[in-house]
């Protein structure tokens, strides 16, 4: 809290020098006020951003960026701008803090509370700092985040191979978020505050709060937890745009999709079945294709660790047959095989390489079966493109979340303290769905 020192409270005429700021955080619990000196009474740290624990009468807070807040009776204090207290005076400028009855919140005009945030400074380490919260600007909205996915373009970033682009801040990761709008920029009406949202963006969101364009931003269907929803745009509107916008995806058609048992694995498994189309997928082990199933997978291929592009063309073609539209999130040989099993006029569409970025490309077979490839990405995209993007999520997928027909597949939540072992997590290849963030 700027400003605001031991030295600079007071309470009903008398010092309260016993009060500690640490990183913005009130330490201690307030036990006599009055003519005489406030002790403490235990020790307690109050995060911000923390309001599971109500600590009566300790000084708490509800929430990072929204300032403190009075619980009970509240009234604004001598034209103070900003201040609320509970049925009492509590003034807070930049001198001195006078206080004369409970305070259990306020809110600072111009005061940027800390966020906390994980921090990759592109050399292969993580950890969680503080950071001042960003304010939105013309046409953005700040989102106070629940739940982050973690993907594996962080752990690119992480590694230093991935920079965010302009724009976004460059050292905190995280392509997706679901959260609350807690505050709006120039020309957003300010009735968009308290709105659930969910969407994806260029980085941030690994972290208390992320500003973003608000075309950006999605409605969270109710009933869906906002953590949970926080591993779920980008692999969704992923899935959803390479399958209806690049291959142009109709019912009743076949789709192959590679890394079945991904985030975007998951998704497109959904999407295709709710799409009235045939599923094959592939996956490096059973668990991850009987998982699958359960989702509406009709066809499981597990895949050799050797893989052979010509032997493995003929058992995706013993598998359901030729696909019409491809989703591959591997790359590599992976391509070379797709190439010879499509069918005429297939569409395939390259979203990963995690089996290398220089494929033996078969042009004659891609030529003979007068097949089409595309290549897609979101992060480096235009805001124009993003919230086209989004648009499309919105208009087609979101009602399916809300009427239950696809749902979020989440391997494990972690708090946000605990990163470093959620990246490992994701870093293993041994999970199925999503592993979030929890930034609460």
């Amino acid at each position: 809290m700027a400003g605001v020192t031991p030295a600079c409270v007071q309470a009903a005429g008398g010092a309260v020098d016993d009060v500690e700021m640490q990183g913005g955080c009130v330490v201690g619990e307030l036990e006599q006020l009055g003519a005489t000196r406030v002790r403490r009474a235990g020790v307690e740290q109050i995060r911000q951003g923390d309001d599971r624990d109500d600590p009566a009468p300790a000084v708490r807070t509800r929430g990072r960026g929204r300032g403190l807040e009075g619980v009970g009776q509240r009234e604004q204090c001598g034209g103070v701008p900003g201040v609320e207290v509970d049925a009492a005076a509590l003034v807070v400028d930049d001198a001195q803090v006078r206080h004369a009855g409970q305070a259990t919140a306020s809110r600072i005009d111009g005061y940027r509370p800390p966020m906390r945030c994980v921090i990759a400074p592109g050399d292969g380490t993580l950890h969680v700092a503080d950071r001042p919260a960003p304010e939105p600007g013309p046409g953005e909205v700040r989102v106070r985040i629940h739940g982050a996915g973690i993907n594996r373009a962080d752990l690119l970033q992480r590694a230093g191979f991935y920079p965010a682009p302009p724009g976004s801040p460059a050292d905190i990761p995280g392509l997706e978020f679901a959260g609350e709008i807690d505050a709006v920029g120039p020309d957003v009406p300010e009735s968009r505050i308290g709105t659930r949202v969910f969407g994806v963006t260029g980085g941030g969101t690994q972290s208390e709060s992320v500003v973003v364009p608000a075309p950006q931003c999605a409605p969270v269907p109710e009933g869906l937890d906002l953590v949970t929803a926080g591993g779920l745009p980008e692999v969704f509107i992923t899935a959803h745009d390479a399958m209806r916008t690049r291959a142009r995806l109709q019912p009743g058609e076949h789709v192959l999709v590679h890394a079945v048992g991904s985030g975007v694995g998951t998704a497109v498994v959904q999407l295709a079945k709710a799409f009235g189309c045939t599923v094959t997928g592939t996956a490096r082990t059973e668990s991850k294709l009987a998982d699958a199933r359960a989702l509406g997978l009709d066809h499981g291929i597990l895949a050799p660790r050797d893989l052979e592009p010509l032997a493995f063309s003929q058992t995706i073609l013993d598998h359901g047959g030729a696909p019409d539209v491809v989703i591959d999130l591997v790359g590599g040989p992976y391509v070379t095989a797709e190439i010879g099993a499509i069918a005429p006029g297939g569409r395939i569409v390259i979203v990963g390489t995690l089996a290398g970025g220089t494929p033996a490309v078969p042009l004659l077979g891609l030529m003979q079966k007068r097949a089409e490839m595309h290549g897609t990405v979101l992060r480096p995209r235009s805001i124009a493109d993003k919230a086209a993007a989004t648009d499309a999520f919105v208009r087609e997928v979101v009602p399916m979340f809300a009427a239950g027909r696809v749902r979020p597949i989440v391997d494990r939540v972690f708090p946000l303290a605990e990163v470093e072992d959620a990246y490992a997590l994701v870093a293993s290849d041994t999970t199925f769905g999503k592993v979030i963030l929890d930034c609460r």
